[in-house]
């Protein structure tokens, strides 16, 4: 007995003993918050080229307008005459069965879709008139109204339409907005059929470039509010100033929120979007650039009352310009994406309802030696 009273004392001893090391601890992470409020807010519209779109929009109201701009492909045709040809139809789908009358030109001047705007028929060429240049010719009129429609050409004008014209718009006639679909689709892309004699001899060529542009009314934000929006691309401009967050700060959680007044909208959510920018927005304005890849993307409900917030998370953002100071040159609020349905909302830039920034972040811990 006498002999295990001594190996039980030096046990009991040990397990009353506290892990090496932790008189050395010097004290847990800490943890700090900031609440901040934009240094710099700025806001302007630009238009934008919608090409990109997998629908068209096609109508007008009091504060919009979208046309529609396509070109068919057809260097591939048969030798035959153009006055041979019996019957020539441009067949579209609607993507709704929203009324709408419309009035076919052909366009008078070449134009690209990744660079057509309401301004804009190329990156570096403006239209004559503002909205696209055409032909004072009528190809054709009619009114979208079900799943599809085979538009009925005027033959008298195929020739200008297909040897010197470069693709057709349409311009609405009605207070509306009908969607179409775009040559993104494939089994709705729109088609030209020509036929020559009887129906056993046709040939269909494909769309090859499609766009609409839109116009919108002046809008003049003042002081007061920014905006974010899509058809014309409104962007918000703010800055926060993170130089107080120490670069080894691990960011816990930053939430952009803010209130907006949703004044235009045509679905009953709108999408939006933060993207960091990479130029200084002081010296590039409108023309600054920005990332691609969103920093973060909200799905906003246009909700009937004013007490919706949109909370946005940007903690990878934050840690990125607090491990990078110099890179923290600000961030656009826009459209997600900018050829959308059409919606504009007026962010506050002051106030209750004005963006705020909250983080919190967590220091590393002491060293555990001295």
């Amino acid at each position: 007995m006498r002999r295990l009273l001594l190996p039980l004392v030096v046990l009991l001893l040990g397990c009353n003993t506290l892990p090496v090391g932790s008189d050395q601890l010097r004290g847990v992470p800490a943890v700090d918050s900031l609440n901040l409020e934009p240094d710099t807010t700025a806001g302007y519209a630009k238009y934008v080229p919608l090409a990109s779109a997998d629908t068209l929009f096609l109508g007008k109201d009091d504060q919009y307008e979208s046309r529609v701009l396509m070109k068919f492909w057809t260097e591939d045709r048969p030798d035959s005459a153009l006055e041979d040809v019996t019957s020539a139809q441009i067949v579209i789908h609607p993507g709704d069965s929203t009324p709408m009358s419309f009035v076919c030109r052909p366009c008078s001047v070449n134009w690209f879709a990744d660079a057509v705007t309401w301004k804009l028929a190329e990156s570096t060429v403006h239209w004559l008139v503002p909205g696209g240049d055409f032909y004072d010719i009528e190809l054709a009129s009619g009114t979208f109204e079900g799943e599809s429609l085979v538009i009925d050409l005027d033959l008298d004008h195929l020739d200008t339409f297909i040897e010197e014209s470069d693709g057709i718009i349409l311009f609405p006639q009605d207070t509306g907005f009908c969607p179409l679909f775009s040559g993104f689709s494939q089994e709705t892309a729109p088609r030209l059929r020509l036929i020559w004699g009887d129906d056993e001899d046709e040939q269909l060529f494909s769309v090859y470039e499609d766009a609409h542009i839109v116009d919108t009314n002046d809008v003049n934000p003042g002081f007061r509010y920014m905006i974010a929006g899509s058809g014309v691309a409104f962007r918000s401009f703010l800055y926060f100033d993170t130089d107080s967050i120490p670069p080894e700060a691990t960011i816990a959680r930053a939430e952009l929120s803010f209130l907006p007044d949703v004044e235009y909208a045509r679905t009953d959510t709108v999408g939006i979007s933060v993207r960091r920018l990479t130029q200084s927005f002081e010296q590039k304005g409108r023309f600054a650039e920005y990332l691609d890849l969103a920093s973060a993307r909200l799905d906003y409900a246009v909700a009937a009352d004013s007490d919706s917030v949109a909370v946005l998370d940007l903690r990878a953002l934050v840690q990125f310009w607090t491990a990078n100071p110099d890179s923290n040159l600000g961030c656009y609020i826009l459209s997600e994406p900018e050829w959308s349905r059409m919606f504009r909302m007026r962010i506050p830039t002051s106030g209750p309802n004005a963006p705020k920034l909250d983080i919190y972040y967590v220091m590393p811990p002491e060293g555990r030696f001295w």
